[in-house]
């Protein structure tokens, strides 16, 4: 037999009865002094272990959906086509039906009578391709030939380096041992790359393995310098935290409250003495106090000729001026950033160097102290406009439009495709948005044509999930993220996705069901600690909007509450939350906030901010992050974004936005946006929103 039955000494009570229970508070005792009275039985536990596969090959089948219908009792299978099926026998009767699906199968129903007699047989489930279905993606082809690698550098193997074939849309990553794999033929080049280290590239000219050195980019990774009075250290304090200082990624001095003197009564007393190369320029009263002093840093970006002075950076709000309002006794660590590579965030005015100031978190005074900060600076005042990128339209959208009709758009677009845009993404995106309101089913051929020669390629896959999601198309974005999975069954975001669009779509037991597996660490080689905020928020959502569609006795409840804090949990919800996708973890880039007040605060995506970071999302596999508005002042809310990356023109970075107002709650009002980064020229208004409760 292949499950097991568990009996459970339970009282005996009908699931209307449960329901009645629930919703009917007037009869609450009369159900109770029934239930009460009720004769002790014994209730079935039922857990089916099984696995899913192809009928023809006999290999598993990943991410098949199980489920009964109709009755929120659902699992997905793993990578290796097992699933397990808990529930209580009590729930079903006779009518019910059990079903098994999978994309590019025939799907298999049967009763749970029929199911518990074949399940004394076996527990292996057939599924038969369906002939007829046009699938997305074409039947995985292993008759190639693969190429077999390792990358590493002087400090051993690298996790998470992409290897892509050149002007391919194939692409692999290498493991937590180093090692990849990827189909590639004779002649081909391919291309390894991973954060902070020098390309490498290699001709294919035998498939014997290969072993793959990468360099350290000096111009990215500086070396890390530690002055004044502590010990050398694995360790640097800056603004954004405690970090390894080989993660750092550029020149650094540090100071830490032990250097500063109990009689510094000035930021300029904290400083003064303790970097070298630091020279304070006073007035002419000989005075260090007020605007009136400055501070300059000889070498890094200055040049004798070319002096500027250093800028303020404390807790993200930056200064021009010497913040002499700081009381040094609150300074926690004083950073010094030298490198050009370490002021490109901050624009011109960090060409003479920049502090990084980060304060005490444990003092008392410490929200007074970051109000009057507010007050001080980190003002707002940048002329930028609410753009619309996608009415910025490439040249071929021209000769699709300058054309007679519909159909000789579209023989123009296969024409175009075949001479010269074969290996282009954003050809077959911008055609897409093209002919969506023209003809969406021959638009949606576009994306099928794109997704079927990058189906090894993650970037352009995500391209085009983040554009079926936009269009509303969850079901035809679920068979993207299904792929996905499948090509990158170790990162996060594969299963976070997979569970949100199930979500979507209103397969909630199967969305409960991933949430589960994540939240109880269930999941093969795979840690969600990069996503775990999302995923709280988010499985948090799902059980307070769909709660009576859940079977929670299979939702991770217990877990999810021991994140939230017991009165939020009572009134979980937001106003606003602001989530950014990205499909690329190489790229950099940066939001900023202003809120009614017209303070900006800065969250910044690449290496100077935090490498560690950055190596974590290629390692782990994640591109996520969100953003939470919640009583707020009344008034508006501007979103910017600026793009710090050269983008490959073949196969650019998209961003994600989707913004829900009153999330979690009954009014909750959500969009979608999707941008090209390589159309972001220069800092843009993303969007503004109105708060206005």
């Amino acid at each position: 037999m292949f499950f097991n039955i568990k009996f459970i000494p339970k009282l005996r009570y009908s699931r209307t009865n449960f329901f009645i229970l629930n919703r009917y508070i007037t009869i609450i005792f009369f159900l109770f002094s029934q239930l009460v009275s009720a004769q002790q039985v014994e209730l079935v536990e039922i857990n089916i272990n099984a696995s899913v596969l192809d009928n023809e090959t006999k290999k598993p089948i990943p991410f098949s959906e199980i489920k009964f219908l109709k009755k929120n009792i659902g699992t997905i299978s793993d990578n290796d086509g097992r699933f397990n099926l808990s529930y209580f026998d009590g729930y079903l009767n006779e009518n019910d039906v059990f079903q098994i699906s999978a994309y590019g199968y025939d799907t298999i129903r049967t009763n749970p009578k029929n199911l518990y007699k074949f399940l004394k047989n076996t527990n292996n489930f057939f599924l038969k391709k369906n002939k007829s279905s046009k699938k997305w993606f074409s039947e995985d082809d292993n008759s190639g030939k693969y190429l077999f690698g390792k990358v590493f550098s002087v400090k051993g193997p690298i996790q998470g380096a992409s290897i892509k074939i050149k002007n391919r849309l194939i692409e692999s990553k290498s493991n937590f041992e180093g090692f990849f794999k990827i189909k590639a033929d004779l002649n081909d080049i391919i291309n390894i790359s991973y954060l902070g280290m020098i390309d490498e590239q290699l001709l294919i000219e035998d498939y014997n393995d290969k072993y793959v050195l990468l360099k350290t980019d000096n111009q990215i990774l500086d070396q890390v310098v530690i002055t004044g009075s502590k010990e050398l250290s694995e360790e640097v304090e800056t603004s954004y935290g405690t970090k390894k200082k080989k993660s750092v990624g550029f020149s650094t001095s540090t100071i830490t409250s032990k250097d500063i003197s109990p009689g510094a009564v000035s930021i300029v007393d904290a400083i003064r003495g303790k970097f070298t190369n630091v020279q304070i320029a006073y007035n002419q009263s000989g005075a260090a106090t007020g605007n009136k002093v400055q501070i300059y840093v000889r070498g890094g970006t200055l040049s004798i000729n070319n002096s500027a002075a250093a800028i303020y950076d404390i807790e993200g709000l930056v200064y021009t001026d010497v913040p002499d309002f700081i009381d040094p006794q609150q300074i926690e660590s004083i950073t010094l950033l030298r490198s050009l590579g370490a002021t490109n965030r901050y624009g011109s005015q960090g060409r003479g160097g920049v502090f990084l100031i980060k304060l005490k978190s444990s003092s008392k005074n410490i929200r007074k102290l970051l109000k009057s900060l507010e007050v001080k600076g980190n003002d707002y005042n940048e002329p930028l406009y609410l753009v619309d990128i996608d009415s910025l339209k490439p040249n071929f959208i021209d000769e699709f439009k300058n054309v007679s009709s519909v159909i000789n758009a579209k023989k123009r677009f296969y024409k175009l495709q075949k001479e010269f845009y074969e290996s282009s993404i954003p050809f077959y995106i911008e055609s897409y948005n093209y002919f969506k309101n023209l003809d969406e089913e021959f638009a949606l051929s576009v994306l099928k044509i794109l997704s079927e020669k990058a189906k090894d390629n993650p970037k352009a896959l995500k391209t085009i999930a983040y554009k079926l999601e936009e269009s509303g198309n969850y079901n035809l974005a679920k068979v993207i993220y299904q792929r996905l999975l499948k090509i990158r069954p170790s990162d996060e975001q594969s299963y976070r996705d997979l569970a949100l669009i199930y979500k979507q779509i209103g397969e909630y037991q199967f969305s409960s069901s991933i949430y589960n597996k994540i939240l109880k660490n269930q999941l093969k080689n795979v840690d969600i600690l990069g996503l775990q905020k999302t995923v709280v928020n988010e499985a948090s959502h799902l059980y307070w909007t769909q709660k009576d569609n859940l079977l929670l006795s299979e939702f991770p409840l217990k877990i999810l509450r021991g994140f939230i804090p017991k009165n939020d949990w009572k009134k979980y919800g937001f106003d606003y939350r602001i989530v950014f996708d990205w499909n690329d973890p190489a790229v950099e880039f940066n939001i900023q906030f202003v809120d009614p007040n017209k303070k900006y605060f800065n969250w910044s995506h690449t290496i100077i901010d935090d490498k560690t970071a950055l190596e974590d999302e290629f390692n782990y596999g994640y591109n996520t992050e969100e953003f939470i508005i919640e009583k707020s002042k009344k008034g508006e809310w501007i979103i910017n974004i600026e793009n710090y990356t050269i983008q490959d023109s073949s196969n650019p970075t998209f961003i994600k936005y989707t913004v829900y107002k009153n999330y979690g709650r009954p009014n909750e009002i959500k969009k979608v946006k999707v941008l090209d980064l390589n159309k972001l020229k220069q800092k843009i208004t993303l969007d503004i929103l109105k708060y206005y409760n």
